[in-house]
């Protein structure tokens, strides 16, 4: 757990920039919630080998109990556990706070250059920084888009201070 007992997330941005060994330094920041609420056990995966998916491993791991509850037997759950199971690899931030990403998944998402990556709540994505401007960037975020995202915000309940 974090700091007083609450769970410390990974938010907003940085650059970031890959070693002549293929090796991520995670900022100061997302490197304290590691720390503080996760332990340095990561899994690193793609979908489509556009960006690396960065898990700590206690996140991961709640993941593939829905797998296992769901069955890999479903087509699409086979084909997504296929993705994510390609690309895949566990691994470990080092004590200088870096991370080793493959190399088939570092040549296939193209970070051999300025590579950004983004704090998603108890996650990290690492994008190259040209391809996420085109394809996460490209289309504005609309007020349909917006609405819709609020209709799936408002409709999930907050905690009451008796479940914190």
């Amino acid at each position: 757990m974090g700091i007083n007992g609450i769970m410390q997330r990974f938010r907003g941005s940085y650059d970031v920039k890959i070693d002549d060994r293929g090796r991520i330094k995670i900022p100061a920041k997302f490197l304290q919630v590691f720390d503080s609420s996760f332990g340095r056990d990561i899994f690193i995966t793609s979908l489509n080998g556009d960006h690396v998916m960065m898990y700590p491993m206690k996140v991961w791991e709640e993941i593939e109990k829905k797998f296992e509850n769901v069955g890999v037997w479903n087509p699409d759950i086979s084909d997504f556990v296929s993705r994510l199971s390609y690309w895949g690899t566990e691994s470990e931030i080092d004590l200088k706070g870096r991370a080793l990403i493959p190399p088939v998944l570092r040549k296939e998402s193209q970070l051999d250059g300025v590579s950004r990556i983004l704090g998603k709540a108890n996650t990290l994505e690492i994008w190259n920084e040209d391809i996420f401007k085109t394809r996460e960037l490209g289309d504005r975020f609309g007020k349909e888009k917006l609405h819709e995202v609020s209709k799936i915000l408002n409709a999930i309940t907050s905690l009451s201070s008796d479940e914190q």
